[in-house]
């Protein structure tokens, strides 16, 4: 691990009201007291996070010419980039040098997230690289080799390499990507509230309708643009079987019995299977209006009050939803919400899957000081989850979560959060 400390004019951005407002710091570093904390933001070797190659898109069975809105060709500007001059992603010749699997297009927008494990903590922060709308995106067949030797420094040296392909869709063991990626499910919800002040109680998609209530009037779901966060009611969610690299998922690959007495390569690992960084689209949403005559009296409408106390509420007026829990045994259980996902054929339209990795280690450099945190908003833009801006901020400036500050860090933290949160009476 290096440590470089630079006396540098810093920039901070802070999300506040319906953008996020670039805010002066001038020489921070100079500011701190003491030695760089352990990670922190002089210790920067933690790559920030850049879009990948074609090939390797291409090795790990994606075709990228079939990308919809991939950072680095498209999305410069606009959503979840707001205000204007706001960009998405830079042009970056660090991206290859750190990662030579990365093209050279680093990612400001950072998207963050509640980590769906029942604790309801907002412990993700991705990178939404872009959409995959139809399974066809997936290689049917691939082939490159790799690794091959012909001559090596004393010219007596052969070896014909590995190859990397995709055959009938499936990889050397047998497993298609689709398969792979279609573990991890990331839980996008739509706006319900129409422009006009309906509640649309289901999505504009056949094969997702949930009987439990009307088809129409029906929220759209038949573009990328409904998982932008301005179309999106609260905070994304992310399952939580990501990271395998311990062997908690208990995988064992071996064919040799002695190694391996009952061969296993499933459920995958987030951080060792799925390299892409994929996710497919849970959509979800309530299936009762929250603002229907005598709505308080119903079961629903105890339970998803009692979960809006703890949670906060959305500005659909329906209840922030954090955990896998609370969806499937408090709302679902009781026919207060449905889920569902869009049709693999692309006949819906919308987003089937993400490319979004997570950031294996948001510490010591990898969230920059021009990144920008993109999160749900009340209508007079304070965020919905405090927390995930305070740690973004932190991370930020620092390089450590605000656990790990001292005092005057601290201080400082909380004047950026207050700033941050404060209504913008200018433009950036």
């Amino acid at each position: 691990m290096k440590s470089t400390v630079k006396q540098i004019s810093l920039f901070v951005t802070a999300s506040v009201l319906v953008g996020v407002l670039f805010l002066g710091i001038p020489r921070l570093a100079a500011q701190q007291t003491g030695p760089p904390i352990l990670g922190g933001a002089n210790n920067n070797f933690n790559p920030p996070p850049c879009d990948y190659t074609d090939q390797f898109y291409q090795d790990n069975g994606l075709d990228p010419t079939q990308l919809v809105g991939r950072f680095g060709s498209a999305r410069q500007t606009g959503p979840p980039a707001i205000f204007p001059g706001q960009v998405n992603w830079v042009a970056d010749t660090n991206c290859s040098n750190n990662d030579p699997n990365r093209r050279n297009f680093r990612i400001l927008a950072t998207t963050g997230g509640f980590s769906d494990d029942n604790t309801g903590n907002p412990g993700h922060f991705i990178s939404i690289l872009a959409f995959v709308v139809n399974q066809t995106a997936f290689e049917t067949s691939y082939s490159r080799t790799v690794g091959a030797i012909n001559g090596g420094l004393d010219g007596d040296q052969q070896n014909a390499g590995s190859t990397i392909s995709v055959a009938n869709s499936l990889n050397p063991r047998g497993i298609s990507m689709q398969s792979i990626v279609t573990n991890f499910e990331a839980y996008p919800a739509p706006t319900q509230k129409l422009a006009n002040g309906t509640f649309a109680m289901n999505p504009c998609a056949t094969d997702m309708v949930s009987p439990l209530a009307p088809a129409t009037p029906c929220f759209p779901v038949n573009t990328v643009n409904a998982v932008f966060t301005p179309s999106l009611r609260q905070d994304w969610r992310f399952a939580t079987n990501r990271n395998a690299m311990d062997g908690s998922d208990n995988n064992c690959i071996s064919t040799n019995t002695s190694v391996c007495p009952t061969y296993s390569d499933s459920p995958f690992g987030y951080f060792c299977d799925d390299l892409l960084g994929m996710w497919i689209n849970s959509y979800f949403w309530f299936v009762v209006n929250p603002a229907s005559p005598g709505f308080a009296k119903t079961t629903c409408g105890q339970i998803m009050n009692s979960m809006g106390q703890q949670n906060g509420f959305t500005p659909d007026g329906t209840p922030i939803v954090t955990t896998g829990t609370e969806l499937d045994d408090q709302l679902e259980a009781n026919n207060c919400a449905a889920e569902g996902q869009l049709n693999t054929d692309g006949s819906d339209g919308g987003a089937i899957w993400l490319v979004c990795p997570a950031i294996p280690d948001p510490t010591a450099g990898a969230i920059t000081l021009d990144a920008f945190l993109d999160q749900a908003r009340y209508a007079n833009g304070f965020p919905q989850n405090l927390t995930l801006t305070v740690d973004f901020l932190s991370l930020q400036l620092f390089g450590v979560l605000p656990n790990f500050l001292g005092a005057e860090q601290r201080s400082q933290l909380n004047s950026e959060v207050a700033r941050a949160t404060a209504p913008r009476t200018s433009s950036p």
